[in-house]
Formats: C-alpha cells, sequence, structure tokens
C-alpha cells in the first residue's frame, strides 16, 4: 500500500540489531547520505533525530522505513512516531525482495539501512500507527506466560525424571513442585489467577521417599 498524497523530502532506512542501529538516507534527487550508527537506547535515539533536523526536512516530510526483526524496531519505531515523523513498518520479507532486486553481493548494516531508504522512495510504504497501550500491556503479558509455562512443562519433565532415581532428594523436589504449581506466574503476570495455569491432576508423587525396600 502506498500513501499517494504524501509529498516526501526525505528517505530513511534503518537496519536494527538488539543494541544497536544504523540509519541511512536518500537526499532530494536520491543522493546517498552517509550512514549514521546509534545504541538502541533514548540517548542514540535523540542523537538520530538531531541528525534528521540537521537535513532540514520537517518529520512530516520524511519517511523512515524499519524492518520488522523480532521486536527489536519497537522502541525506535515509537520514538520516532512520537517526534512527528512517519514511519513505516517494512515486513521482512518484502524487505529481502527488494534487497535482493538490488543484485549486489555484499551484505553489510549500513547496506540493508540505504536498501530500506530505497524501498521507502520506491514504494512509499503507509505509516505506521503505534496500537494502544493496553495492546503492548497484553502482548508482554503473554510473552511473559509462555516463557513461564515453558518453565513449568520443563520443571514437570525433572521431576518425572528425578522420581527415577532410588533416593529423592525433598527439597528438591518440592521446589520442582512449586514451579509446577505455577507460583512464580502470578507474581510475574499481575497477581491474577486467570494467567495462572492448572495443575495436572495425579502429576505428583512422594518427594523425600526412598525406593529402596529393607
Amino acid at each position: 500500500m502506498e500513501e499517494g498524497s504524501a509529498v516526501y523530502r526525505w528517505y530513511v532506512g534503518v537496519d536494527v540489531a538488539a543494541g544497536t542501529f544504523v540509519a541511512a538516507w536518500l537526499a532530494p534527487g536520491g543522493q546517498p547520505g552517509t550512514p549514521f550508527a546509534g545504541e538502541q537506547t533514548p540517548t542514540g535515539f535523540a542523537a538520530l533525530q538531531r541528525r534528521l533536523q540537521a537535513t532540514g526536512s520537517p518529520p512530516v516530510a520524511t519517511l523512515v522505513a524499519l524492518e520488522a526483526t523480532g521486536n527489536y524496531w519497537v522502541a525506535l519505531a515509537v520514538a520516532l512516531h512520537e517526534a512527528g515523523y512517519r514511519v513505516a513498518v517494512v515486513n521482512p520479507r518484502r524487505a529481502h525482495h527488494f534487497a535482493k532486486a538490488q543484485r549486489r553481493r555484499a551484505k553489510t548494516d549500513a547496506l540493508d539501512a540505504r536498501d530500506l531508504a530505497r524501498l521507502a522512495a520506491a514504494l512509499r510504504p503507509t505509516p505506521w500507527t503505534p496500537p494502544p497501550t493496553v495492546y503492548h500491556e497484553v502482548r508482554q503479558r503473554l510473552v511473559a506466560r509462555d516463557g513461564l509455562l515453558a518453565m513449568r512443562t520443563q520443571a514437570r519433565n525433572q521431576r518425572h525424571a528425578l522420581l527415577q532415581w532410588p533416593v529423592v532428594v525433598a527439597a528438591v523436589c518440592q521446589h520442582l513442585d512449586e514451579l509446577i504449581a505455577g507460583g512464580p506466574l502470578g507474581a510475574s503476570t499481575g497477581g491474577s489467577p486467570r494467567w495462572r495455569p492448572r495443575s495436572r491432576p495425579g502429576s505428583r508423587g512422594a518427594c523425600g521417599r526412598s525406593r529402596w525396600r529393607a
């Protein structure tokens, strides 16, 4: 999709990673600017905004394209959007196909950022709007819950293996029982019982009992 009515003067591409980003832009006439590298921090975001302000292009006339890689792009996209820039979040497959069409063999963060700037200029993707705050809360709680459920499954497997030993240490078994019961789950998801998984009936055996008979 394109935002045909928008008039952009600068096109910016940003290649994001876990802790850093590299930005590149195309000046009017398609001349590439010098790539700018920064940290994924408020200080790094502010530095990028200062570089963009130095171009003389108003934020509303600047289209910034980021690739939707994991969750790395979210903080920077929100910061730029709040500063008034038009931010487009590009599907990684779309970015890949566009970069492949450039027929370049080298691959660096700076070149990836430049390709995103070219994509923004050529395709003019529709700007992104951040979802409501509640979306972030629900998503983060679900991510935390999924991680804790994985830990719970791992604890079940460890407990099953533990009970195969002839002697079971009660403290170890009880610790696994607490994980299986979902103790940490409530604290990490706001304390609401609806986030807690139910224990499976019949999943417990005797803790601290020896299976050896005299």
